[in-house]
């Protein structure tokens, strides 16, 4: 019973943490360096690191697609991170400026939430020993909409730890990008 107990409150916990970020490049909340070597980077086809496009000296970065799409991963990146700060924090302001008004979210136990049931059960987490955020990589993006997917660890105090995949849909509006909807999968 203490089992079920256990698995039912992990999966709401990730269902209410089903916001995270790579822009850290790992995002994990019990680490003094957010730029550990668990940080995936962009790389290009020769698995070499990409440049950053933030070097307006250099014209081959100017217009490079692959460093614009390195550049998104990383901003919407750290809006995950920011997000589950907020979530675990109890942070609902946080939480609500970075929500879409239309939001939808399915959490890995099947149940969807819009954006104010999501506000409403955020609560700050006392569970939670550790979380962090890998493996972050935008599967498609135009000017106003993002697809990006991540793993996300939570380890619990007791020593108990739950991974979920996690897929979050940004549009931009009024020049933020903002999470549309969130589709979350236990991983087993």
């Amino acid at each position: 019973m203490n089992s079920i107990l256990a698995v039912a409150l992990l999966i709401a916990i990730l269902s209410l943490c089903n916001l995270t970020d790579k822009s850290k490049p790992t995002a994990d909340s019990n680490s003094a360096n957010k730029n550990s070597s668990e940080t995936t980077k962009p790389v290009n086809d020769d698995g070499h690191p990409t440049q950053s496009s933030s070097n307006p000296g250099n014209p081959s970065d100017v217009g490079n697609p692959s460093n614009d799409h390195a550049a998104l991963t990383v901003d919407l990146m750290k809006i995950e991170h920011d997000l589950t700060t907020a979530s675990f924090a109890g942070d609902i302001s946080t939480l609500a400026s970075f929500v879409a008004d239309d939001y939808s979210g399915t959490g890995a136990d099947g149940r969807t939430q819009n954006k104010n049931q999501l506000l409403a059960s955020t609560k700050p987490d006392k569970i939670t020993k550790s979380w962090k955020i890998t493996e972050g990589q935008l599967v498609s993006s135009n000017e106003d909409s993002a697809v990006l997917t991540y793993i996300q660890t939570q380890t619990l105090r007791d020593g108990r730890t739950g991974r979920a995949r996690v897929t979050d849909t940004f549009v931009k509006r009024n020049g933020r990008w903002l999470v549309k909807s969130e589709q979350q999968t236990l991983i087993r």
